[in-house]
């Protein structure tokens, strides 16, 4: 078993939650509200923004020149053709380019988004490829899983969507590209480290699949009146 065998072990419990989500069950039969989506894509969009800037840094730290035009084709993929697919679904909505390029992440999509960071700037190459294993793969293996198991009908409105993530063959090179030189880049490294580096892709499935019930809620910022709800007053025992 690869490494990226034994991570994809420990995703599995969670990705059978993110199926079951009110979200992705409103998207398979059709009836998740629009304004749901909308929210998803306005703070996917920053996010998507954040994942590039992890993707330049493992462009930086990767350790030759085919790691490196690997992780840059991924990152072409985001940038030119994940990012666009969005920015269409955005403007069908109403929403500018410019609402999407200030749009603030919502807490728990910040917090994913952070702990990515932090881990691919502490670390090398497996850490950042570790940390964003999750969401690399996530969106493929559930509409895969979905395609294959339901009838998403050919009048559903997010029909795009599985279709996107889940029929492209050129997404699915990039994964296999990626997965590849993960598993490449931990051959040998000291079972401390291996362990190190599951802790990270399991805080970032976590994360992942936390991230649909805050879509479904259109989570916010609380404002400070609300946030003193949750903190003991300086009366309290």
């Amino acid at each position: 078993m690869t490494f990226t065998d034994e991570l994809l072990a420990i995703a599995e419990p969670y990705l059978e939650v993110q199926a079951n989500t009110r979200f992705m069950q409103g998207m398979i039969d059709g009836t998740l509200e629009s304004k749901r989506l909308q929210y998803w894509v306005r703070v996917d969009y920053p996010y998507l923004i954040n994942f590039s800037r992890i993707l330049a840094m493992g462009v930086l730290r990767a350790p030759d020149l085919d790691s490196m035009r690997t992780i840059q084709r991924y990152l072409n993929y985001i940038v030119d053709e994940e990012m666009a697919s969005h920015e269409r679904f955005a403007e069908s909505c109403g929403i500018s380019l410019r609402e999407l390029e200030t749009q603030k992440m919502g807490p728990t999509k910040y917090a994913y988004s952070q702990h990515e960071f932090a881990s691919a700037s502490k670390g090398e190459l497996p850490e950042i490829l570790t940390a964003i294993m999750p969401c690399l793969v996530g969106w493929q293996i559930l509409s895969k899983r979905i395609l294959q198991r339901e009838q998403i009908a050919a009048d559903n409105p997010y029909r795009w969507w599985f279709d996107t993530y889940g029929s492209d063959l050129g997404l699915d090179n990039h994964v296999n590209a990626l997965l590849f030189l993960l598993n490449k880049l931990v051959q040998g490294v000291t079972s401390e480290r291996r362990d190190q580096l599951t802790e990270i892709f399991r805080t970032s499935e976590y994360f992942e699949t936390v991230a649909w019930s805050a879509y479904y809620e259109m989570e916010e910022w609380p404002a400070v009146d609300e946030i003193s709800l949750f903190l003991p007053s300086a009366n309290s025992d």
